[in-house]
């Protein structure tokens, strides 16, 4: 799946772009929000656990979350919360407009937050897609699968992909 044209800025203040996936690298991207309760701090946690488990090869891995909440999921609440799974970890923010597009752009389902009964609810990509350089998609992680998992199949594709 190729990548989508949409630029958005770093925790950080900088731009990013899907298409900035380094020559050097493959990206782990993550669609989630930094209030979720239970998928994404798993999610981020399992992410975590793969690139420790990957030794020196984790340094050919970045990991990116886009935030599904970029309203209420401050630069400054995704660095910290981002940092408490890995520091190297980058945070993305953009209009949920575009998040929404690009997010399907990778066959992952998102919306936009909706408040509904007096309750505020967010979604969130529940597939790890994997970025080859560039940006393009080569393959996803389901929900549920583990940092083991993870860490099983990411050396052949850094082989294979870089």
């Amino acid at each position: 799946m190729s990548a989508p044209p949409h630029e958005f800025r770093t925790v950080d203040g900088d731009p990013w772009a899907f298409t900035d996936v380094a020559a050097d690298r493959l990206t782990l991207l993550y669609f989630g929000y930094t209030s979720c309760p239970d998928v994404c701090p798993t999610t981020m946690a399992d992410i975590a656990d793969a690139v420790t488990r990957l030794g020196a090869d984790g340094e050919q891995v970045d990991v990116v979350m886009v935030s599904t909440d970029p309203e209420r999921d401050t630069p400054e609440q995704m660095r910290s919360w981002l940092s408490g799974f890995n520091p190297d970890f980058q945070g993305v923010i953009g209009p949920i407009d575009d998040v929404v597009q690009a997010a399907k752009a990778y066959g992952i389902p998102v919306e936009p937050p909706e408040e509904t009964d007096g309750n505020y609810l967010v979604t969130h990509g529940e597939r790890v897609a994997v970025l080859r350089p560039g940006g393009d998609a080569i393959g996803f992680f389901d929900p549920g699968t583990s940092g083991e998992q993870m860490s099983a199949v990411l050396p052949e594709l850094i082989a294979a992909q870089l």
